[in-house]
């Protein structure tokens, strides 16, 4: 029966597709996708270098943050100590509670 429907449609009982457009756009869509992942890699290629050169600058400079954060718990953690022995108020030292404060904002960067 479907041989019999084809022959009346078509003339014959077989239909051949021209398959030349269909791979023609599959060219096309390659060619496309291709250059989309060259141009991508490309700039990765370039930027890749320069994120990995700043990587090693923060973990440098993160080293010697926590080598100044420690230097700088250790002397406020004396100082307070002083001040109280001496019935002094933190406050009473300009610049104190400032470098506390930068200490606490200082340990954000290290974790």
């Amino acid at each position: 029966m479907k041989e019999t429907i084809n022959k009346k449609l078509y003339g014959s009982t077989t239909v051949e597709l021209k398959e030349e457009k269909v791979e023609l756009a599959n060219v096309k869509d390659i060619d496309k996708k291709l250059k989309g992942l060259l141009d991508v890699q490309k700039q990765l290629d370039k930027i890749l270098p320069a994120i990995e050169k700043l990587q090693v600058q923060e973990k440098d400079q993160k080293g010697i943050l926590n080598i100044r954060v420690n230097e700088a718990k250790s002397f406020v953690a004396e100082l307070e100590k002083q001040l109280k022995e001496l019935g002094l108020d933190t406050n009473s030292v300009s610049g104190f509670n400032q470098l506390k404060n930068e200490v606490s904002n200082s340990e954000v960067y290290l974790k």
